[in-house]
């Protein structure tokens, strides 16, 4: 019974709504544009480091030519 009558009274209620051209009442600002503004596109961020073993295989390879095993 409950579902009959909220789906009658949702009906009414809408009918009511397209009848009048949308919800009455004063906006919250006049003049003021509520749609979102247009997204930015979503680029991925550019490449910081390619190689993140560079730093370590420097370090590596300045410790051997100071330990005398490269030259």
């Amino acid at each position: 019974m409950f579902h009959s009558v909220f789906k009658t009274r949702a009906r009414e209620a809408l009918r009511r709504l397209t009848a009048r051209g949308g919800p009455a009442g004063p906006t919250i600002l006049p003049g003021l544009d509520t749609r979102p503004a247009p997204m930015r596109p979503v680029r991925p961020p550019a490449a910081m480091n390619d190689n993140p073993l560079a730093a370590l295989e420097a370090e590596v390879e300045r410790e051997l030519r100071a330990r005398g095993y490269l030259r």
